[in-house]
């Protein structure tokens, strides 16, 4: 799947054009999740009203998936520029305030994502040592479901992370 003419910011170091390429990679494995549900869905509606016979599992897997395509897409996104933004009032802004309210919004957000991931961790891992499982007919193990949350709320955190790195770096920059 192709990313189309999203411009996504180059960094020089090493770490964060890791992350960055991981991001990428999981968003694209994300939309072929979405294939796939596409393809669930619509054999499951084949199935319930041409053949009067609905399956069990289409709807509770699609669920999940749609847990992993949320939390796999949304680090991509974050550089891509996909994630809904209110900039009437920003755009309006000097370029030096315009990043340092960056700095601040991106500090919060890296706030809200570490206290998140530390949360799903701890909810994945009492789905770990409980053996929790759904309670639909599947059954599934919720644990690697959990695990979504994990991975994308750090991969998020990171992504806040170098936004805050980028916006210093050009602060630094214009200040001479």
């Amino acid at each position: 799947m192709s990313h189309g003419s999203v411009e996504m910011p180059v960094d020089r170091n090493a770490f964060m054009r890791a992350v960055s390429a991981f991001d990428r990679f999981l968003a694209e494995f994300a939309g072929w999740i979405i294939i796939v549900m596409m393809l669930t869905l619509s054999y499951d509606v084949i199935m319930r009203y041409v053949f009067g016979m609905p399956t069990t599992w289409a709807g509770e897997l699609n669920r999940y998936f749609l847990v992993l395509v949320m939390f796999f897409g949304g680090p991509w996104a974050l550089p891509a520029g996909g994630h809904v933004a209110v900039d009437i009032v920003t755009e309006a802004l000097a370029e030096r305030k315009r990043l340092r309210l960056e700095v601040v919004t991106s500090g919060m957000a890296l706030v809200y994502m570490a206290i998140f991931s530390m949360e799903s961790i701890k909810y994945t891992w009492e789905a770990i040592a409980g053996n929790v499982k759904s309670t639909e007919y599947l059954a599934l193990p919720m644990w690697p479901m959990r695990s979504f949350l994990v991975i994308g709320g750090v991969l998020l955190g990171f992504e806040f992370l170098f936004r805050i790195i980028r916006a210093v770096k050009r602060l630094r920059e214009l200040n001479g």
